[in-house]
């Protein structure tokens, strides 16, 4: 064993149980290598490193081509460096010449996500795309076979809203526990929509702000109307404006507003981070 438990040795004795069996609880990287090899050299430094960063999540087992003849012939190992994936005791990706280290986060982040975190992928992609019908189906058909997992509730509830499905929203969500996982982004989201319910429309705020900028007032109609048409960078940039001209203004409006738009943007999120930042 090397410096970390995450990075092994291999050879004929030990490959069952460090590859082929190990795979069965994580993704085992198989590294085939040469020592002073320059490739080699320069693959293994990228790889320890990767190791370092997905903190247990794959194996590193390094095979020197040189002490190990018979796995590199098993294996039909043909240059340096060459990498082998093994998932669940299966060959999962053989990968050969340099690779960067772009390629190979995307490789390993597609094999150690858990289903939740695959989930949360395809469903980034649908959004990002504006196609919030087809993450709603998924998220409805996931919560079929996963009817115990709130988060998932939580989600769908505020996409519905966004679709105005207001009401099927407010029917699941009386059903959810009040501490459910997720469960404040949908219900930030119905008390933005009927705080605006009685305010002007956006186009009309936008000429009032044109005859009085100042208005704090409006500015913050004008916030509110943003969020709920989802134009979250401008409603936090005026939001900002109104912390800076009067941090008081009708106790702390700006400040707690912004804190409940982080909230639908969810953790983690650049814009969220940027505009804490900037609320100090």
């Amino acid at each position: 064993m090397l410096g970390s438990t995450n990075i092994v040795e291999i050879t004929v004795e030990n490959f069952q149980a460090e590859v082929g069996e190990k795979s069965n609880q994580v993704p085992v990287v198989l590294e085939f290598y040469a020592e002073n090899a320059a490739p080699s050299v320069e693959m293994s430094a990228l790889l320890k490193k990767l190791v370092e960063s997905y903190q247990g999540k794959f194996v590193l087992a390094r095979v020197n081509v040189q002490t190990n003849p018979q796995i590199v012939q098993q294996l039909q190992v043909r240059g340096l460096p060459t990498l082998k994936v093994i998932s669940q005791g299966q060959m999962a990706e053989s990968l050969e010449g340099p690779q960067d280290e772009a390629t190979l986060r995307r490789l390993l982040d597609q094999l150690t996500m858990s289903p939740m975190e695959q989930i949360r992928e395809q469903l980034d992609v649908f959004l990002a795309n504006g196609d919030r019908v087809n993450a709603i189906g998924m998220l409805q058909k996931i919560i079929a076979e996963e009817p115990g997992n709130f988060s998932l509730h939580s989600e769908l509830c505020d996409l519905l809203i966004m679709e105005d499905r207001v009401e099927e929203a407010k029917q699941i969500l009386a059903g959810l526990p009040a501490d459910a996982d997720g469960i404040d982004k949908p219900k930030a989201r119905l008390e933005f929509m009927d705080e605006v319910s009685e305010l002007p429309a956006l186009d009309e705020l936008k000429i009032k702000l044109e005859q009085d900028p100042q208005s704090l007032e409006d500015l913050y109609a004008f916030a509110l109307v943003l969020i709920v048409d989802n134009q979250m960078e401008q409603a936090l940039e005026t939001l900002l404006t109104i912390l800076r001209q009067d941090k008081t203004w009708q106790d702390e409006a700006a400040r707690k507003t912004m804190i409940k738009v982080f909230v639908l943007l969810g953790k983690g999120n650049e814009l969220a981070t940027s505009y804490r930042r900037k609320m100090f």
